[in-house]
């Protein structure tokens, strides 16, 4: 037991040790690793241009093949429509000169790009084509590429024994011919096959048979990859403790090759692996860093996942405001990623459209430079014939002929062009319609959305109480800023009427009901905060208005404490939270208002009142607990305290608000306007006219938020009594 905890202890301090040890070092080459990115592009543009100019001036047609080729692959990534325009160019000569093994690496580039662009059928097609030549011309290493190909693309369609089947012969020919590198590949896929399918031993015997491969050859990156992928089967088995184990040697090997787009995934995947294990806050390091690389090289698959990850643990923090901030991130960037896959098909189209263009203007250039050489030498050789015409006239009638027959060729040859350049220009114009479909497409969906979403603000506007409603019973301004268009903000009003009071009397043998008072009208006057802001939350201010209509006007409840308390157990039952666990609910304010009596009762949830009488603001606390919202064992039947306020001596301004308006970032420091100065600003206008007092509370607003973007939704609601 004592060896167990000292070895425990040792490699906490191990991997703490290592984490500090790894941070310095990336931290010293993230310079060295920008003027990389910045060679690298250089490099690739370097490559291109000395092909094309290798190509120029190739004398054999086979270099020349081949030197496209080299062009499809350097550009697959970065270039895809280039790229299959130079396999396409690869494939026609090999085709024309019978030279079956490029025709055959050619027919396998152009798979690679129509794979690379997610289109499987056609990928699949060039890759059987190819597949037959080598299998023809007995080319093992072709034949073994062009298989893993075909086992990628099955993996991709999740035709995983379809996959595992060629990665297996990929595997046979690998072992034959002694390929290493393509062994441990293949066993790497092999594994990925059995993972997916969550077979998690038969993945992690792989991903170890691939790991000592790639550690013979010496490649780290690959390595790094392998560490990863026997994490990742750990972290499925719950085993939190050995994914950590290789997360962090793959991190180690990352940060020592500068890898950081790698390193931003192996981040992530530690963060959740921490997050499992309940370790919150070294989880958030590591998903801040992860979220950092993500954003530093647009990685959009990371920033998804690192912004996820850090949604959740704002949650468990109970910081619903930063959850929400990188939950918002994480649908962003899912949008944005929508968005730049129909911007990368746009500006692929419109790249073949000018490739296309610039291709036929250079091909007519061309032919109209080879007429114009032709002619000119017409007329030379008419000039040479006048002078030598008496010894050569039999020679000259010979050569005007063949001259002739010529240029009638090349002209029928310019018209059979120019009817294809015609052809062309139909399939330009076609695919510049769809370009113009598809942009009314998304046009479309984002004028359903945004009507949507108005239709919900009418729903909400029509659910909420009316100005002239509430000015017939009492004084009072409502000044009601949503931050979106919906809100998670709303207010309540409610007038009851005189109610019967009875009580039972023995009369004989007989109980009878016999009338004893009446109870006084009463008015409800709510203002309230929901959890979230946008539709969430005005979805949740739906709720809370119904539940307020059953509590107040079906059950008859009037007395604040137990209105309250009546919305938490309704939110606790409407949204199943002792099942779910669910967090959402409101903030709330309620005064029940006896103008007999001349009272004022309060309670509140989490929001203080406010209240000026006789030159003096005061305030009732509000009870710390939220309505609505799993927080423990005991969240049902939660009791709030009621305050009694008299209006009989003297007049009462009441103010009820949300916390929108304090906490609104603005003013000449960017800070926020606090609680304090709301405080004095009431005061300062308690006593003028209402409309007064909220065209003063929207300017003061306005003016201090200024530029800023809004914070929240805002609510302050006030009512004078006497």
């Amino acid at each position: 037991m004592i060896e167990k905890m000292v070895q425990e202890t040792w490699q906490k301090k191990y991997f703490i040790f290592q984490f500090l040890f790894l941070c310095i070092f990336q931290i010293l080459f993230s310079q060295e690793n920008e003027n990389e990115k910045q060679v690298k592009s250089i490099t690739l543009d370097s490559q291109t241009a000395t092909l094309l100019h290798q190509i120029t001036n190739a004398t054999k047609e086979k270099e020349r093949i081949k030197l496209y080729i080299q062009l499809c692959e350097i550009l697959n990534n970065s270039e895809p429509i280039k790229a299959r325009k130079y396999a396409q160019i690869a494939l026609e000569l090999s085709e024309k000169n019978n030279y079956k093994k490029e025709e055959a690496e050619s027919l396998k580039n152009i798979g690679v790009v129509y794979q690379l662009q997610g289109n499987a059928s056609q990928a699949l097609e060039y890759f059987f084509n190819a597949l037959k030549i080598y299998e023809n011309i007995k080319d093992e290493k072709g034949i073994a590429q062009t298989m893993n190909n075909v086992g990628v693309v099955y993996q991709g369609q999740e035709k995983y024994e379809e996959a595992q089947k060629y990665y297996q012969n990929v595997l046979k020919i690998d072992e034959k011919v002694k390929d290493e590198e393509g062994q441990a590949s293949t066993l790497n896929n092999l594994g990925d096959i059995f993972y997916q399918q969550d077979k998690l031993d038969l993945a992690f015997d792989y991903y170890e048979k691939s790991l000592q491969l790639r550690k013979k050859l010496a490649h780290q990156q690959d390595i790094a990859v392998s560490f990863n992928n026997m994490g990742l089967v750990y972290y499925a088995k719950n085993n939190y403790k050995k994914a950590l184990y290789y997360y962090y040697q793959a991190m180690k090997i990352d940060i020592l090759g500068k890898s950081e787009i790698n390193l931003s995934s192996t981040y992530n995947n530690i963060a959740n692996t921490y997050l499992k294990s309940e370790k919150i806050d070294s989880s958030y390091i590591f998903a801040l860093k992860s979220l950092s690389l993500a954003e530093k090289h647009n990685l959009s698959q990371e920033l998804q996942e690192s912004s996820q990850t850090l949604s959740e643990i704002y949650t468990i923090k109970k910081n619903y405001e930063k959850a929400f901030e990188y939950q918002s991130l994480y649908l962003m960037s899912k949008e944005a990623q929508f968005n730049e896959k129909n911007k990368k098909k746009i500006e692929n189209l419109q790249t073949s459209y000018e490739v296309e263009k610039a291709h036929n203007q250079l091909a007519l250039q061309n032919k109209k430079r080879q007429l114009q050489d032709l002619i000119i030498g017409a007329v030379s050789i008419g000039l040479g014939l006048v002078v030598l015409l008496a010894l050569v006239l039999l020679r000259s009638y010979q050569l005007k002929k063949r001259d002739n027959n010529l240029l009638s060729n090349q002209n029928t040859e310019i018209i059979r062009q120019k009817e294809a350049i015609e052809v062309k220009n139909q399939a330009i114009t076609l695919k510049n319609d769809e370009i113009e479909k598809r942009n009314k497409e998304i046009a479309l969906k984002n004028h359903n959305i945004e009507s949507s979403i108005r239709y919900a603000q009418r729903i909400q506007a029509a659910m909420l109480p009316s100005k002239k409603q509430i000015d017939v019973v009492l004084p009072n301004f409502v000044y009601f800023l949503p931050r979106d268009v919906v809100s998670g903000d709303f207010y309540w009003f409610y007038q009851t009427e005189k109610r019967p009071i009875y009580e039972q009397v023995q009369v004989g043998e007989e109980v009878i009901q016999k009338l004893i008072r009446y109870e006084n009208e009463k008015i409800i006057f709510s203002a309230n905060d929901c959890t979230g802001h946008g539709v969430p939350g005005a979805f949740m201010s739906m709720i809370g208005d119904s539940l307020l209509n059953q509590i107040v006007g079906d059950k008859g409840i009037c007395s604040p404490e137990l209105i309250i308390k009546e919305m938490n157990n309704g939110i606790i039952e409407a949204l199943q939270q002792q099942e779910t666990h669910n967090r959402d609910g409101m903030d709330m304010m309620v005064c029940v208002i006896d103008m007999v009596n001349k009272t004022v009762e309060y309670s509140g949830a989490k929001n203080t009142l406010l209240y000026v009488q006789n030159g003096e603001i005061m305030e009732c606390k509000a009870d710390n607990l939220s309505v609505g919202g799993w927080q423990g064992k005991e969240f049902k039947d939660r009791n709030y305290t009621k305050y009694t306020l008299s209006f009989a001596e003297s007049p009462l301004n009441v103010f009820m608000y949300s916390d929108g308006y304090q906490d609104q970032f603005g003013g000449e420091n960017n800070r926020k306007f606090s609680k304090k100065q709301l405080r004095e600003l009431l005061l300062k206008i308690a006593n003028e006219p209402m409309t007064y007092q909220r065209s003063i509370l929207e300017d003061t607003f306005l003016s201090w938020k200024g530029s800023q973007m809004q914070m929240d939704d805002v609510l302050v609601a006030g009512f004078r009594v006497s």
